[in-house]
């Protein structure tokens, strides 16, 4: 920006409050010119509004190790979760119970590692829930390929691990399922907005977020 000292710049983003603690606002005289917030989106019709459900699924989180700036070990809470299926299908019951109708449910669901993803993917596969696990190392055709099940509605759930924070623009996404721990505001807000887009089209209206709770 200083080597191109532009005569007007405009800035957008969707996470003013930033992780990394940099300040950006001093390109903008330090003023906020205008600002939508995700509660006002929603009563503006801008954005779908939701029913979240935090449910407690009992498991006791104390035996795995926490370091602070990096949170949970990923591999303790994956041996958590996936020790047996107790887990996986007290979520599975949770869904039937609070999805409008599984068979045109399109949901994403946010796991803790890959393991947690392709756990989760068999457990719902075997239960007649077409499912499927991606992640960052996933070939971008597959990944696509799998994006486009998921909106055609062949797929019912997608479970990731840290690549649809942002970025995806799947509008029939009605369904969140946060299935690790909640450890970062910002996380938490662009997790949800991935089911937050209208369509209208698809009859979607109200997204359904269900965010199991440990502790």
């Amino acid at each position: 920006l200083e080597h191109f000292t532009p005569v007007e710049l405009l800035g957008l983003t969707a996470t003013p409050e930033r992780a990394d603690g940099l300040q950006i606002l001093h390109w903008f005289d330090d003023r906020i010119a205008a600002e939508l917030r995700l509660w006002d989106a929603i009563d503006q019709g801008y954005l779908c509004p939701f029913t979240y459900f935090g449910i407690f699924d009992g498991l006791d989180l104390t035996s795995v190790p926490w370091k602070r700036g990096i949170g949970y070990d990923v591999e303790g809470l994956t041996s958590l979760i996936t020790a047996n299926d107790l887990w996986a299908k007290f979520v599975l019951k949770q869904v039937h119970e609070h999805s409008d109708d599984i068979t045109t449910m399109k949901a994403l669901g946010f796991c803790v590692s890959v393991d947690h993803a392709r756990y989760m993917a068999r457990i719902f596969n075997d239960a007649g829930i077409t499912s499927e696990a991606i992640w960052a190392s996933t070939a971008p055709d597959e990944r696509r390929s799998a994006l486009q099940r998921l909106a055609a509605g062949t797929t019912k759930v997608i479970f990731s691990v840290d690549l649809f924070n942002e970025g995806l623009d799947i509008p029939s996404i009605d369904t969140v399922l946060l299935l690790r721990p909640t450890e970062s505001a910002v996380v938490f807000l662009q997790q949800l907005g991935r089911g937050l887009r209208l369509s209208p089209e698809t009859g979607k209206s109200c997204l359904t977020v269900l965010d199991f709770i440990g502790q």
